[in-house]
């Protein structure tokens, strides 16, 4: 029994003594922590190399994006066309008999000669529309090209007309626009997004009052008062027809700049019509 007690002692005695050897050969040398930068430059992590990462690509999609900004919109005068744009020129011509004077376009240069006397027919008959009236005393009538595309021309007449026994003259404002493809006017239900046009008259925004003096909110306040009693229906109304020559539209568009223009009548002490241009591109 004690011999057995002296084996146990010194077995434990020797893995003691070897445990606390083992340890003394693997004690770990202790560097300062640059100098294991110093000696082992593989071991730096960038910590916000995840960052650099979403960096580029926040770089990257600003770029693509800042591209497709860049990139050239082709006008709906141009658009409307396709492979089939024309090129013209525009002259003016003089309607004059007494106290009534109108100037109005006519197109040169056209392949198609005999659509281009079928336009400018249209032009002259939209631009004559009511000035044979019996009690007119005077009128006067100018027009701007708002547009010049490949495959569309705007027109706006502008001036004024005075009647008989009438206590001031009357502000007059037209439009017409012509698709150069079929010879045919384009009225606004034909080319704008009437929904889009709505629900900014409804709001009051999406548009800029380009007639001086005319606030945003009595123009409204003026609309939504019963001036105009179901818009979707009345923009449907906008714009000669030249087909129906007798029907009266309830108002006018053209285009500018690719932007839709509208002419809302209003009453007199905001002009008799009221200029709008759509911030929306066409």
């Amino acid at each position: 029994m004690g011999s057995i007690c002296v084996f146990t002692v010194i077995v434990l005695s020797a893995a003691g003594c070897g445990g606390k050897a083992g340890q003394e050969a693997a004690a770990p040398v202790v560097e300062d922590f640059d100098a294991i930068m110093r000696n082992d430059p593989t071991q730096v992590i960038v910590r916000d190399e995840p960052q650099a990462v979403s960096t580029e690509t926040a770089e990257q999609e600003t770029e693509s994006s800042a591209g497709a900004e860049t990139e050239a919109v082709v006008p709906y005068a141009d658009r409307i066309a396709g492979e089939n744009g024309v090129s013209y020129n525009i002259e003016t011509a003089v309607y004059e008999e007494g106290a009534v004077r109108v100037e109005y376009p006519q197109l040169t240069g056209l392949a198609d000669e005999k659509k281009q006397q079928e336009i400018n027919e249209k032009i002259r008959a939209a631009a004559a529309s009511n000035i044979f009236m019996e009690n007119l005393s005077s009128c006067e009538l100018t027009y701007e090209t708002a547009t010049k595309g490949s495959g569309l021309v705007s027109f706006i007449f502008r001036g004024s007309s005075y009647c008989q026994n009438s206590a001031y003259p009357d502000n007059i404002v037209k439009t017409l626009n012509i698709d150069l493809n079929t010879g045919e006017n384009i009225r606004l239900k034909d080319f704008a997004d009437i929904a889009m046009v709505v629900n900014s008259l409804e709001n009051a925004d999406g548009y800029t009052i380009l007639n001086e003096g005319v606030d945003t909110a009595d123009f409204s306040a003026y609309l939504n008062n019963g001036a105009v009693t179901d818009y979707a229906i009345t923009l449907l109304d906008y714009d000669v027809d030249l087909a129906n020559p007798e029907l009266i539209p309830a108002g006018f568009s053209a285009v500018r700049d690719n932007h839709l223009i509208l002419f809302v009548e209003a009453e007199h002490a905001m002009g008799d019509y009221v200029e709008l241009e759509f911030h929306a591109d066409l």
